[in-house]
């Protein structure tokens, strides 16, 4: 479809995420706003921080306006002087994202028929097919993929939903605003494997896509301030300067990507940033343009892009020097990952911290001393469709200072902490997987793994250690650190044990008090470990 062809319909293209108000946000006056792409920009300095209820696709927003940042800078690429520069600016120049976004303004609509933000208008054309047969012969049989499949948390086909009786049988369309969220989640996390009908293209007819480059992990993103902060201290660094005209966005490009040309590479910090989509997707809009009511979903690639070291996830090396990113995991608390991305090498490990962090050590003083990190994840399978376990975004306070080369000590002592807390932690999931082992367990079940009392002493241990770690890195009483991970493993096996055990029966007391000692023998000898009157 040419332009000139429908000029009317782009005047109702739905959601213009450039200008349009659709990604929530925290004002730092504390009150809430929503802005458009544009707006987070430049009022950047008045933000706070986004407040997308979905950490995988907040975690893409703010890839997105890290590349958004550079073109808002009027740069290229970045370094360190331009980094410092930028933080002592303090705010974008509004007349150079003017008229960066006017330049565009026709690539940021959600529904555009031509060119619909990041998305692949030609999907319809590749994946209907003309029936052959029966009284259909000649019509076009559509191959979408059900809105269901587009929203994270509904049910399609046969998998489960999350938050809702949602169903193919009688779909519900998906305002704008949750459009883009979802599409964004595709992008960065989509599942591979095979995503329904074949797309069809000159050179290939496949129906498997690769997962998505951010499926299962965990990223890890400096936070300032501000949003304004947050963006600067977020952009990566290159090399050398992208070549003018290959480092392009997906909307800066004249012609959607050729799915049967050569696989993409990394030009720069901005491809890097934002096109290394493994799914095409194109959202199908509602009669009034106001929601998605279908979606087509297929490869965007016939096979995965070339490896790059993505700058926000935690490296870690394997037993045959394979590196890995560390991946994502509902039920592990962000302190424990701490040392290793402050530290270039975290004690007794081959962890290798994210890029960012090397990035931003030169940042001026008083900003760094109030940035903290934010851990997006998603847990989820990157081997098989599905396995969907759930999401998360965990904070630290501000820590980055420890970067600092004079902060070394303090950061040798932080992994020195972390360690004492995962000691106790296995003490107490010992001492109740024994005690299970011991009383309650079936006589036929295996007596490896975790038992239903450590994954509920676990539980109730890793917050309050977590709660307790700050506490120790704020007042810096490192001495402190063996006896207080210590009392909070003492008092946890206490609690659950009282909890879950019958005390009328003296086999299962004497359990009790015999596992123990697993759990108290990491208190020190001027630290009681008398078991309480009560039990």
């Amino acid at each position: 479809m040419d332009r000139t062809d429908v000029e009317q319909v782009t005047q109702a293209s739905g959601l213009d995420v450039a200008v349009d108000p659709w990604i929530p946000v925290t004002m730092v006056d504390g009150t809430s706003r929503r802005y458009g792409l544009r707006g987070l920009l430049v009022d950047a300095h008045l933000i706070e921080s986004l407040a997308v209820t979905m950490p995988p696709a907040e975690c893409a927003i703010l890839r997105i306006l890290y590349a958004l940042a550079l073109r808002g800078a009027g740069l290229a690429a970045l370094d360190v002087d331009d980094r410092y520069d930028l933080l002592e600016q303090g705010s974008f120049d509004p007349a150079v994202v003017d008229a960066y976004f006017a330049r565009y303004s026709d690539r940021f609509r959600l529904f555009d028929p031509v060119r619909p933000w990041l998305q692949e208008p030609r999907l319809p054309s590749q994946m209907d097919v003309r029936v052959e047969k029966g009284r259909r012969k000649g019509q076009l049989d559509r191959k979408s993929s059900g809105v269901g499949k587009l929203a994270w948390g509904r049910a399609s086909a046969t998998s489960s939903a999350w938050f809702g009786a949602f169903h193919d049988g009688a779909p519900v369309p998906v305002p704008g605003p949750a459009a883009a969220l979802n599409l964004l989640a595709w992008l960065w996390y989509g599942q591979g494997g095979p995503q329904g009908p074949n797309r069809r293209t000159q050179r290939h007819d496949l129906r498997h896509a690769s997962v998505g480059p951010l499926r299962g992990l965990v990223s890890y993103h400096p936070t300032g301030r501000n949003l304004f902060e947050t963006m600067v201290l977020g952009i990566p660094e290159t090399d050398v300067v992208p070549v003018p005209g290959t480092d392009l966005a997906p909307w800066e490009r004249d012609e959607p990507a050729d799915p049967d040309g050569e696989l993409p590479v990394a030009e720069g910090p901005v491809t890097l940033l934002t096109a290394r989509a493994q799914h095409a997707l194109l959202l199908v809009p509602s009669e009034d343009r106001a929601e998605a009511s279908d979606v087509y979903i297929a490869w965007a690639w016939p096979s995965s892009l070339p490896a790059v070291s993505d700058p926000y996830l935690n490296w870690l090396e394997g037993s045959k020097g394979q590196q890995y990113a560390q991946r994502a995991d509902v039920a592990r608390a962000v302190f424990r990952d701490l040392d290793g991305l402050v530290l270039h090498t975290a004690p007794g490990s081959v962890q290798r911290r994210p890029l960012i962090m090397d990035a931003i050590h030169d940042v001026p003083v008083e900003v760094l001393d109030h940035v903290a990190v934010v851990a997006y994840g998603f847990e989820q399978s990157r081997e098989k469709a599905g396995g969907e376990v759930g999401w998360y975004r965990a904070a630290t306070p501000p820590v980055l200072r420890l970067i600092r080369e004079e902060e070394k000590a303090n950061a040798g002592r932080l992994a020195a902490a972390r360690e004492r807390a995962e000691l106790c932690a296995r003490r107490l999931e010992w001492a109740a997987n024994s005690v299970w082992q011991d009383t309650a367990a079936p006589a036929d079940e295996d007596d490896k793994g975790p038992t239903p009392w450590s994954k509920r002493a676990l539980t109730a241990y890793w917050p309050r250690a977590e709660a307790a770690f700050w506490t120790l890195l704020d007042t810096r009483a490192w001495d402190e650190a063996a006896n207080v991970f210590g009392r909070i493993a003492v008092d946890v096996y206490d609690q659950v044990m009282r909890e879950v055990v019958n005390a009328d029966l003296p086999r299962t007391v004497r359990a009790v008090v015999q596992h123990r000692g697993k759990v108290a023998s990491t208190l020190t000898k001027t630290t009681s470990s008398k078991p309480k009157e009560t039990e």
